[in-house]
């Protein structure tokens, strides 16, 4: 199934399926010669298509994105060259996606040399190096490449944190301890002395006496614990939030004194309230409760569909498929009902069930035709396209779009099909749209999708560069 998607307003429950699904899915594969050098065709015509307006933000934006691609394919000097035809201002940001995109082509020779001509700031180039050493068990590579990132930096601290994860997963339990306690210290002092940045490090620290309770050491865990303590009222909420993660409550066979530690620790990163406080807030709750009931009954209507991945079903029976179906046509607010067709959808190609998928986007079309809402038509149209294309018909996918009546809206329709068709090994066909494109922008955006594709490659993020 293709791993991206056009862009429209779907239900959480399907925003839900689609993280569930990314975060189960392998690592991306290597590509094979031909694939890159198709990519790099494709990247030196998009590059082509859009040289001549350089100057325009749409380009740059484009231009941002072959960068990391040329890179990918193995092009490093044609990605440092591409980065000279953006601002200066943007070029280290965009140097840390060649760097990303390097690392996972497995390139780490190719991404240590990106990182060094990163101008202003590294260290979060030589942080992702660290972790793909590590991860590739290259402990002693990584273990210099952490050096590398200068004293006084969170990342200096994590990239030690990343080796001794590492090393304890190898076996090598005493290196792994003696790494903790330097990232321990180095973390106290940089609360101490990096003003501005103690949120950061108190992660760190947390993190740390995770990964020491993990290989047994316990009263090492509670002195990290304590150096963190002192600093917690210079960290801001989102900090603390983010440091609670590394507290969980699994005190199941934890020493009395860690457990208490722990305990502490997180009373003083998120006091709990008193028990007057409490009463107040579950007295407007309850009111609140009372007062939006009847407004939520109108604002959502309980389909089927929600409840089969609520239960996390896997597949849906013929029957189940129609009933969701049914409850799709029961929903009362038109414009629920469109947005409820294209999550209606999502569930079916993942079931597999495209025909299925494409009524349930024909239920929508017949609401967007109703409203007369082009926006609404043309974001069904792509959902239509991508069941098709889901079905290998591409032709037929090719068709849908060429309804979207909106311009940016159609090329983004485009471009997802392109990327599906490439990803299939349909290549050939993807690049024949892009060149049948009057427009150079939408022609370099189908492009750059293909090389996406054929590299393996998640998409880019785009830039906003005037």
């Amino acid at each position: 199934m293709c791993l991206r998607h056009c862009v429209v307003l779907i239900s959480l429950v399907v925003t839900t399926m689609n993280v569930s699904a990314q975060d189960s899915a392998p690592p991306p594969r290597s590509s094979s010669p031909k694939e890159k050098a198709q990519a790099l065709a494709a990247l030196t015509e998009a590059r082509g298509a859009v040289f001549p307006q350089r100057r325009k933000g749409e380009a740059r934006q484009l231009l941002a994105r072959i960068a990391p691609l040329l890179a990918a394919a193995g092009d490093a000097a044609g990605a440092q060259d591409v980065l000279t035809l953006l601002p200066a201002n943007v070029r280290d940001a965009i140097q840390l996606e060649i760097v990303s995109a390097q690392l996972r082509s497995g390139d780490i020779a190719a991404a240590l040399e990106a990182a060094t001509a990163i101008s202003t700031d590294n260290a979060a180039a030589y942080l992702l190096i660290v972790q793909a050493q590590a991860k590739s068990e290259d402990l002693d590579g990584a273990i210099r490449t952490a050096a590398l990132i200068a004293a006084g930096r969170v990342e200096s601290v994590q990239a030690l944190v990343e080796v001794a994860k590492e090393q304890k997963h190898a076996g090598r339990r005493s290196e792994a301890s003696q790494l903790l306690r330097r990232a321990a210290a180095a973390a106290a002092s940089l609360i101490n002395s990096h003003e501005g940045t103690p949120d950061c490090a108190l992660g760190v620290l947390a993190q740390i006496a995770k990964e020491q309770e993990s290989i047994g050491e316990s009263a090492e865990a509670v002195k990290t614990l304590r150096l963190a303590e002192a600093d917690v009222p210079e960290a801001d909420q989102g900090c603390r939030f983010e440091t609670t993660r590394y507290l969980q409550d699994e005190d199941e066979g934890r020493p009395g004194v860690l457990q208490n530690e722990i305990a502490e620790f997180r009373e003083r990163l998120v006091p709990s309230t008193g028990s007057a406080g409490n009463e107040e807030q579950n007295e407007e709750d309850s009111s609140s409760a009372e007062g939006s009931a009847a407004d939520s009954r109108l604002e959502t209507q309980p389909i089927y569909w929600q409840q089969l991945v609520q239960n996390q079903q896997p597949t849906l029976t013929r029957e189940q498929a129609r009933a969701a179906l049914d409850s799709l046509r029961s929903v009362k607010s038109l414009y629920q009902r469109a947005q409820a067709a294209m999550g209606t959808s999502q569930l079916m190609l993942a079931s597999g069930k495209t025909g299925e998928a494409e009524e349930a986007i024909h239920i929508g079309l017949e609401v967007a035709d109703t409203v007369q809402d082009e926006n609404l038509r043309g974001m069904l149209l792509a959902s239509k396209a991508h069941a098709r294309a889901a079905a290998k018909d591409w032709e037929g996918a090719r068709a849908a779009v060429e309804e979207i009546a909106n311009g940016p809206q159609r090329t983004a329709a485009l471009v997802d099909i392109a990327f599906c068709a490439a990803e299939k090994g349909h290549a050939q066909l993807a690049l024949s749209w892009a060149t049948a494109e009057a427009s150079p922008f939408s022609e370099a955006s189908v492009l750059v999708s293909i090389a996406e594709a054929l590299l393996h490659q998640p998409q880019q993020q785009t830039f906003f560069i005037r």
